[in-house]
């Protein structure tokens, strides 16, 4: 089937703008019509208002360009009416021009003839009067066809509305390791004080996470097994500790460990390294209604050998894979917008294969669902270097540098610092 490219621009000025536009993406990757292909990063800029506004109306906006492919056939109206039934799904109302506004979804550009009609015109009328659109298109389809002004070009530092690539909105979800191992692969043992425990979390916290990811069984490579007593007590020590309300995600594959600890703390996600293949733990996900990380892999711990067809492409694999464990988790009762997919990178996959599945998340396009990325200073890491895993997040940073943010809704990582400056 031939493929047109279609541009969609994103704006939100109300509530938690960052919130609505990846809502919108995710409504944008769920939809029949559409084939996201990539994402701008996000950009910050000062509101167009018109002359004599109020002062309530003169709120920054959040703007992004998401670039997607539709069939040939999709017309002009179909994609405006689509668009319309996203931006009612996530909220928004009917409201004056120019108004501050939940979200709101443009027809930009498209690599076709130019359309106009009452309702709609390709390219968008006023695209090269907005930098808030223009400037994330550029970065995502550098070579359209249009006389730029002046501005558009890299070295004018100065946009109109003050227009800029945001360095403190991103559009992944912060996820922050911390590990209550005495066999963690980078860093075994170093949080399980009182002190060491609390200055990581705070200074997670203030690097910029979302979640924290608390985990106290080591799945590295030939890790040592540990007692469910050990586990829980580690778990149960830091949970008492833990002032801070950040959202805390469970590491946890033993479903008697996991139901202990929910029945005590407010956990916010569960997250299965077995993917939650295990009876108790499905019914454990089902009990607690909780969003969850459903990884895959071939063992736990990952073994060299147990790796996936390297003949046969891996992300197609995994595609295929996630298409049958998701429904197998559907069919239990769990809802399927809890579910997110984590495709395991370095378990069950060699290190070449784990490289190509980064540098080709694109080929994720069949899941619809949030994909959660977790690359942090594993061992394939050394196509790029042989540093010791506790020195790895330069290498992790130049990886997410590269990551297609379409398909990046989480990023679990040890240092969110270096990964923040990689995204910026």
């Amino acid at each position: 089937m031939r493929n047109k490219s279609i541009a969609l621009g994103l704006g939100s000025n109300l509530q938690v703008p960052i919130e609505n536009l990846r809502q919108a993406l995710s409504e944008i990757k769920k939809s029949l019509l559409f084939e996201v292909k990539t994402v701008s990063s996000i950009y910050e800029s000062n509101a167009l208002l018109p002359e004599n506004t109020t002062s309530d109306w003169d709120k920054n906006f959040l703007n992004a360009v998401v670039l997607c492919h539709c069939s040939i056939e999709t017309g002009p109206e179909d994609i405006l009416h689509e668009i319309k039934s996203i931006e009612a799904k996530i909220g928004r109302e009917v409201c004056e021009r120019w108004a501050p506004r939940l979200i709101d979804i443009d027809i930009l550009f498209w690599d076709q003839e130019n359309y106009n009609s009452e309702k709609i015109n390709i390219p968008h009328k006023d695209l090269l009067k907005r930098p808030f659109a223009l400037l994330p298109l550029l970065e995502i389809w550098n070579d359209i066809n249009l006389k730029l002004p002046d501005w558009a070009n890299l070295w004018v530092a100065k946009k109109p509305f003050n227009t800029k690539k945001s360095s403190k909105y991103f559009w992944p979800k912060m996820v922050g390791i911390l590990n209550l191992t005495k066999d963690s692969f980078s860093d075994g043992g170093r949080y399980l004080t009182v002190g060491n425990l609390n200055a990581q979390l705070n200074l997670l916290i203030e690097q910029g996470a979302d979640i924290i990811d608390l985990g106290a069984e080591s799945t590295r490579p030939g890790a040592l097994a540990i007692s469910e007593e050990e586990e829980y007590a580690n778990l149960d020590w830091a949970l008492k500790e833990i002032k801070s309300d950040i959202a805390i995600s469970l590491d946890c594959r033993n479903a008697n460990v996991a139901r202990r600890i929910l029945e005590k703390y407010p956990i916010a996600y569960l997250n299965d390294v077995a993917g939650f293949i295990h009876p108790e733990m499905r019914g454990l996900l089902l009990k607690s209604k909780l969003p969850a990380f459903v990884m895959h892999s071939l063992s736990i711990p990952p073994s060299e050998v147990l790796i996936l067809n390297t003949e046969l492409n891996p992300c197609s694999q995994l595609v295929s894979w996630w298409k049958n464990h998701f429904e197998d988790l559907v069919n239990v009762g769990v809802s399927s917008d809890k579910l997110i997919f984590d495709p395991g990178i370095g378990f069950g996959k060699n290190k070449f294969q784990s490289m190509y599945i980064l540098n080709n998340l694109k080929l994720f396009s069949k899941i619809k669902n949030s994909i959660m990325i977790g690359h942090s200073r594993k061992s394939f890491l050394n196509l790029i270097s042989e540093r010791p895993a506790e020195l790895r997040d330069l290498e992790t940073a130049l990886v997410t540098k590269e990551l297609n943010l379409a398909y990046v809704q989480y990023l679990r990582v040890h240092d969110i610092h270096t990964q923040l400056m990689a995204l910026k």
